[in-house]
């Protein structure tokens, strides 16, 4: 991420504030890893030459102003790219702006980085994954190639891609159930327990006995997270995690989401997962959550084409709408 701003901003509160934001650890993996790389250019020396860099965020400080203002534009100088602008009469403006939307931030610099990587694994769809997704969900995946199905049953899929010669795995497991109750359903406590008894099931271990579970009891910090999310115009409900395998050593983190197939009154889970313990690991996960928020359901019209994965030429139907909100600091 480009952090454009003065250097006696990037230098004061401002600065350290924009750091404390966008270099905090990422939730749930086994090191500390940043939400962004970040790198600091002056407002000057921010010419052409940064101007394709895909996360761009600018703060300039601005005391005729009034109130403080954010901007957010899509494509302004590259595909796919988001550039936000945050103006601000004061220094405390500016600072409560970065970190009363942080949370916006991120998922919105984050869904233009599944952008990026979804275009690229429309250029090497895995045909085998996809049609078996598509065949056993009715769900419409980008899969790029490298995924294999591992495990396929009547409403469970397990995608598998592994390195030859070192301990290397990124997944992506989906299964399916009928869709009683969102009261149950979309409990979290329910999702947890699904998902430790899909991977006890489905998901076993290198010996005799082991199996994929997740943490459990002490120390809670350990305990996977929920929130709420739009997927792809669906609600979903995201449960981000460290996995283990019971009986052995082995571990990593995990991403979930929950949501609803209308159509077919099916409840759908899509989980992906990486093993990388001699690497870190958050890009690696981030590579797996592209897959997953490409996941759709086709339109009605769309079912009497050709049955072509969605997207494979143009752009992806993946859009950032609306703008986010600024709260009213206290008076």
């Amino acid at each position: 991420m480009l952090a454009v701003m003065e250097p006696r901003l990037w230098d004061g509160e401002v600065g350290e504030t924009f750091r404390q934001v966008f270099r905090a650890e990422v939730p749930m993996l086994p090191q500390r890893e940043p939400m962004f790389n970040v790198i600091h250019i002056p407002t000057n020396n921010f010419t052409q030459v940064f101007e394709t860099h895909r996360h761009i965020f600018k703060i300039e400080l601005d005391q005729s102003l009034e109130s403080p203002t954010i901007e957010i534009t899509r494509d302004v100088y590259s595909y796919p790219q988001l550039v936000v602008t945050v103006k601000g009469p004061d220094v405390e403006e500016i600072n409560r702006i970065l970190n009363d939307n942080k949370e916006g931030f991120y998922d919105r610099y984050l869904q233009v980085e599944y952008i990026r990587l979804q275009n690229a694994y429309r250029r090497m769809i895995q045909r085998t994954s996809y049609d078996v997704v598509k065949q056993t969900f009715g769900l419409e995946m980008i899969i790029p190639e490298g995924y294999y199905p591992v495990v396929e049953g009547e409403d469970f899929v397990w995608l598998r891609k592994s390195a030859t010669n070192e301990e290397f795995d990124q997944a992506v497991m989906i299964w399916s159930m009928d869709y009683t109750d969102p009261e149950v359903d979309f409990d979290p406590d329910v999702i947890w327990d699904r998902r430790d008894s899909i991977t006890e099931r489905y998901i076993p271990g290198q010996f005799p006995g082991t199996y994929m579970a997740t943490y459990r009891g002490e120390p809670l910090e350990l305990r996977p997270e929920f929130r709420e999310v739009t997927l792809n115009d669906k609600y979903a409900v995201e449960m981000r995690g460290l996995w283990r395998v019971q009986g052995d050593f082995m571990g990593g983190p995990f991403v979930t989401y929950t949501f609803v197939d209308e159509k077919r009154g099916r409840l759908i889970m899509v989980d992906g997962w990486v093993f990388a313990p001699k690497y870190d690991k958050r890009d690696y996960m981030r590579q797996v959550e592209g897959i997953i928020w490409s996941s759709r359901f086709p339109h009605p019209e769309e079912e009497e084409r050709p049955d072509e994965p969605e997207g494979i030429e143009g752009e992806p139907e993946v859009e950032i709408e609306g703008e986010l909100e600024i709260e009213e600091g206290p008076e």
